[in-house]
Formats: structure tokens, C-alpha cells, sequence
């Protein structure tokens, strides 16, 4: 075997060395809706828009944040994204539950440009995996506005801390989709609370 041969040969054997395992490919994950009791008359009668939320920091990009310990540090995921970014997430999710539970009349998003007689605003404060605490924090602020005076009806700031277990980043999408739900229930209860009526 002559010394060119054998040299490439031995390049090709460190290349392939280098080269390693190839990375997992990139998954991307949904919100799912729960099953939720449809109301006998809607809270909010007319034309509810429901606006994107608010975020802020690393809440606006794509790759699923977690907090890994107890110094409030956050950082990403490495193969693991969400569908959209979670203020679209979370915003599509709600005006599928106030339109399924009939919690609204009719329910539209900003880009059909119609005219609305309600507002919901909100804020995603915290959507993150826990691994330290076994559990996942979703703070969500949201405000109900009268869209003819621009009276407030409703603001509150919700928290839930579902627990995710496991580590596994299926668990972690289960305990986001709960914690979201639960929250959007409580919701819903206070809208009942302040509009006189009961869920």
C-alpha cells in the first residue's frame, strides 16, 4: 500500500471519528385544547377579538425555555420548538376555548379587521419547563376592554405550576397544555363572577 493511500485512508478514519453521531431533528409541538362544558349563554355577547399576547425576552422566540435551576437563568431547548411563537400559541388557544365553552358570541382575531365590541389583551409573563422544581410556570395576565368606550371589565393575573415529572419533553408540552387550561378556567369563572352569571 503506498504512503498516499494510506494517508487518506487514515483522514478519512479521523473525519468519520470528528464527525460523531448526527443531532436529532427538530421537533416542533402544539397546544392541544381540553375538553371544556359549553355555557348556556355567553359571558361576552357580540364580537370578542382576542389579540396576540404580549411577550418579552426569550417569550418571543420559538424555542421551548426552561429554567434549569434555582437562579432564575433561563436558556433553550436545543431541538425542541413550538409551533409558533408562544404569544400566537396562547392566543390561538384562548379564542378556541372562549369560542367553544360559548364564553363569547362570536370570536375573531385581529387580521379579519372586523369590527369587535371586546378586547382581550394580555401578557405571557412566564412559560417555561422547571426541571429543578419538577414542575412548568405559566403567568398569564389578561384584561377584558369594552371596544365601544374602552372601559375595563376584567383584569387579572393568573399563575399555574403543573407538574411535569418526568423531564420528558412530551411531559413538559402535557403540563404547558394544563396549566393553560387551568388558567384559562379561572378565566372564564371570573368573567361569570363579574357578568353576574355562574359556568
Amino acid at each position: 500500500m503506498n504512503v498516499r493511500r494510506l494517508l487518506a485512508i487514515l483522514a478519512l478514519a479521523a473525519l468519520t471519528a470528528c464527525a460523531g453521531q448526527a443531532p436529532p431533528p427538530d421537533a416542533f409541538h402544539r397546544l392541544r385544547p381540553a375538553a371544556s362544558a359549553r355555557l348556556p349563554a355567553p359571558l361576552l355577547p357580540g364580537v370578542v377579538e382576542v389579540e396576540r399576547l404580549a411577550t418579552d425576552g426569550v417569550l418571543a422566540e420559538r424555542a421551548i425555555t426552561l429554567q434549569p435551576g434555582e437562579d432564575g437563568a433561563l436558556i433553550h431547548y436545543n431541538y425542541d420548538y413550538w409551533s409558533e411563537p408562544p404569544g400566537v400559541l396562547v392566543q390561538e388557544r384562548l379564542a378556541a376555548h372562549l369560542a367553544t365553552t360559548g364564553a363569547a358570541g362570536r370570536v375573531v382575531t385581529p387580521d379579519l379587521r372586523v369590527l369587535a365590541d371586546w378586547t382581550v389583551r394580555g401578557k405571557l409573563r412566564r412559560f417555561e419547563h422547571r426541571p429543578a422544581t419538577g414542575d412548568v410556570a405559566v403567568d398569564l395576565q389578561l384584561a377584558v376592554i369594552s371596544a365601544r368606550d374602552g372601559s375595563l371589565l376584567l383584569l387579572e393575573t393568573y399563575e399555574a405550576r403543573p407538574p411535569a415529572p418526568s423531564g420528558n419533553i412530551e411531559a413538559v408540552v402535557t403540563a404547558m397544555e394544563k396549566g393553560v387550561s387551568d388558567i384559562f378556567s379561572r378565566f372564564v369563572s371570573d368573567l361569570a363572577r363579574i357578568r353576574g352569571d355562574r359556568p
